[in-house]
């Protein structure tokens, strides 16, 4: 069975799932914003303040998580941003690190994620506000013909990490109690 509730709102280790999520990337040094839809905004209120969450532009003919990256870009179209998505309860700091390696050493990639067993990782990465801008103008002129993030990584100029089998459990998503009560 699935969650049946706002993930980011569940709790694990008496935190938020977002606040676990946004801990590790303030540890890095990052402003952390969460991106939430109309109808979570006021569970989310109650525990953020208003500047710490970008609510979905609805003006944009999209959904799921691109929605949420969108929005997050045209509220600050000069920033690149950087990507975690909050059921991804095991990610250690140090597998975050290896992203803003990569995004330090190389500039010239839209993108920035990782790969395991042959699949790129869209909900945990860097995304260049190029690239971000070459989306959105896709997505204006039509030509974006799917909003899924791994249709998005293939309009892209991506740098993929491949995932050491070490990592492996940073990126177990989890979706039911019991997968989360196996921690």
């Amino acid at each position: 069975m699935r969650m049946g509730a706002d993930k980011g709102l569940l709790n694990h280790q008496d935190k938020l799932w977002a606040n676990l999520a946004g801990d590790k990337l303030t540890s890095l040094d990052f402003d952390v914003k969460f991106s939430v839809n109309k109808n979570q905004e006021p569970a989310y209120a109650g525990h953020f303040s208003e500047g710490k969450l970008i609510l979905d532009n609805l003006s944009l003919d999209v959904k799921g998580p691109l929605l949420g990256v969108l929005s997050a870009h045209l509220l600050n179209p000069g920033d690149d941003l950087f990507l975690l998505a909050c059921d991804m309860l095991s990610m250690d700091v140090s597998v975050l690190q290896q992203l803003i390696n990569a995004f330090i050493s190389d500039e010239t990639f839209e993108a920035y994620v990782f790969k395991k067993n042959g699949q790129q990782e869209p909900l945990c990465g860097i995304y260049r506000a190029a690239g971000l801008k070459k989306i959105m103008k896709m997505l204006q002129t039509g030509v974006l013909e799917k909003h899924s993030m791994k249709f998005v990584l293939a309009q892209l100029n991506v740098f993929e990490i491949p995932v050491e089998a070490k990592d492996y459990h940073s990126f177990d998503n989890f979706n039911s109690h019991a997968e989360v009560n196996g921690l």
